[in-house]
């Protein structure tokens, strides 16, 4: 486990989808799909769209990382006994000073109906907790808008769309967050911890006697994450989607 003080790093969460310059935001107490432009949570389309998902007032990041492992063994004449690890178990639980309630909205909902990848009756009472879905698979390409997921499918088989329609080979699973070190030497950031794939598992406030003051919230993802060096500020963010394989 690693804690940083907010000072010391800079955080972004981005959507899982790299085709559609879509992200989601909360707006009138729903969340909506909207441009990159103007999304709380954009797409990984491009690096300028990441830099627009920074998380502000950021007072601290508690990352946790760590594997599951199943034990084989002991085996007949020998008493050692082996362990194989079975997956990735990374949570990222990032603590702000509270100032919306644009976390509380994308846990609980509701989501806007024309949004969700679902009835209108859930999407009354569904948050974004599992980012979006690309519903029209196989489809005709008119319209390739993204919809928030359900979270009712197996993670390693939510693929995007391709511009036809089509699915291809990447997940768009979740939300992308960036852990980014700051490098106070120089104009390059610092190397950034790169957690794919990762569900909104959890989001609590602190209240005092004069109201709310911080709110923390907890992604979790068991694809393998990345520490990526980049070379400049411009090219700080891995855009590469993960692969069913790589979860």
């Amino acid at each position: 486990m690693a804690y940083f003080l907010g000072r010391d790093v800079d955080v972004f969460v981005a959507l899982e989808t790299a085709i559609i310059g879509s992200g989601v935001t909360v707006a009138s107490d729903t969340i909506t799909v909207v441009a990159d432009a103007s999304a709380t949570f954009p797409s990984l389309k491009t690096q300028a769209g990441v830099s627009g998902g920074a998380v502000s007032d950021v007072t601290g990041v508690d990352l946790s990382i760590g594997v599951s492992d199943e034990d084989v063994g002991p085996f007949f004449g020998q008493l050692a006994t082996q362990k194989i690890e079975i997956r990735k178990e990374t949570t990222v639980s990032l603590t702000r000073k509270k100032s919306d309630n644009t976390y509380d909205v994308l846990f609980n909902g509701p989501s806007t109906a024309g949004s969700f990848d679902g009835t209108s009756a859930n999407a009354g009472r569904m948050g974004a907790r599992f980012g979006i879905s690309h519903p029209l698979l196989g489809a005709a390409p008119a319209d390739k808008a993204l919809k928030i997921s359900q979270g009712l499918k197996n993670p390693t088989g939510v693929f995007e769309a391709d511009g036809s329609g089509d699915a291809t080979t990447k997940s768009c699973y979740g939300y992308r967050v960036f852990v980014r070190l700051r490098d106070y030497a120089s104009a390059a950031s610092g190397e950034i911890y790169v957690v794919k794939n990762c569900a909104f598992t959890g989001h609590t406030v602190s209240l005092n006697a004069d109201g709310t003051s911080e709110e923390t919230m907890e992604f979790t993802a068991t694809t393998t994450p990345v520490v990526h060096t980049p070379s400049a500020l411009a090219t700080s963010f891995l855009l590469t989607l993960s692969t069913a394989a790589d979860m």
